[in-house]
């Protein structure tokens, strides 16, 4: 098998139900089949104040009742929840995408995942703007000395075709 690059992924919209349901219980679950590099990290990025500890262990519910694979392997739980982290931020502030571009180098460091960026926008369509702006204006979004960034915006894309578009 061969395993992805080494990446952080960033999940916008951490607190809500497609990370919860979906994400990180396949996440999860590619971790337990060993198809996850080992430097491989998640940031999730939401308006709610949460701790690392504190967004574990509610990620640690959703995988019980959500993952594919079942019963939750304890080992295997603990290799991939001790790569999650969490960073309270407000989709339009830029203040709050240069925390989140401090600690992406500070997980870069401590996980040797080399700069590569997945940025997934698990959102309400009303914020896609915001977030690419953000990124955009930030310089996360531009890919550089060999490091390769990625945004995956989730269904829908906008409302009608010219909001599609403008998206």
């Amino acid at each position: 098998m061969t395993l992805p690059d080494n990446c952080v992924m960033v999940i916008f919209g951490a607190s809500g139900d497609l990370t919860h349901r979906k994400l990180i219980p396949a996440l999860y679950s590619l971790t337990a089949d060993g198809a996850l590099p080992k430097q491989f990290a998640v940031v999730g990025f939401a308006r709610k104040p949460k701790t690392d500890e504190s967004f574990r262990a509610e990620l640690r519910e959703s995988v019980s009742e959500h993952a594919r694979v079942k019963p939750v392997d304890t080992a295997a739980w603990e290799a991939f929840a001790s790569r999650v982290h969490y960073c309270q931020g407000d989709y339009g502030k830029p203040d709050d995408y240069a925390r989140l571009e401090a600690m992406l180098k500070d997980i870069d460091a401590q996980h040797g995942t080399g700069g590569n960026r997945l940025f997934y926008v698990a959102t309400p369509p009303e914020v896609y703007h915001a977030i690419t702006e953000q990124l955009g204006l930030s310089g996360m979004a531009r890919a550089e000395n060999g490091r390769w960034v990625r945004i995956i915006i989730e269904k829908p894309f906008g409302h009608d075709l010219n909001s599609a578009r403008e998206l």
